[in-house]
């Protein structure tokens, strides 16, 4: 069985509308080569409401010296009056199985979209690994 991690961490207010986050880079061929995203959740500290919250979603970014969007990884979440964000509430991303796997050098890609200037309030990113294909 390949080798399993978790990476887990604050996301504060970013401060603006439309940030792209990097918060993971897949490690070099020679130190392991790149990993694949099993499973990812985000928790908010605050409940939020349906005009004024905000979403998130993964993508997968390449390994170019300016990296583009090479894939979404998973749909925004949060954000509208069916998925808000309720206090401690932990809500789970929904991974597109073509893109979790993350080649060697390539980014994770948080893409935060506000609704009203919401922002996140001690948000917790969480996403478990497991190393090669």
């Amino acid at each position: 069985m390949a080798e399993r991690f978790q990476v887990s961490m604050v996301i504060p207010d970013p401060g603006a509308d439309d940030k792209q986050l990097f918060v993971y880079k897949a490690p070099s061929n020679s130190n392991g080569g790149g990993s694949r995203l099993l499973a990812a959740e985000f928790v908010n500290g605050a409940a939020t409401g349906a005009g004024t919250s905000f979403s998130l979603a993964l993508h997968k970014y390449s390994a170019a010296g300016t990296p583009a969007v090479n894939g979404t990884i998973a749909p925004a979440i949060g954000g509208t009056a069916a998925t808000i964000w309720a206090d401690a509430v932990p809500q789970a991303f929904v991974l597109d199985t073509d893109y979790t796997f993350i080649d060697a050098g390539e980014y994770v890609v948080l893409d935060y979209q506000e609704d009203n200037a919401a922002a996140p309030t001690n948000g917790v990113l969480t996403m478990h690994f497991q190393m090669g294909k």
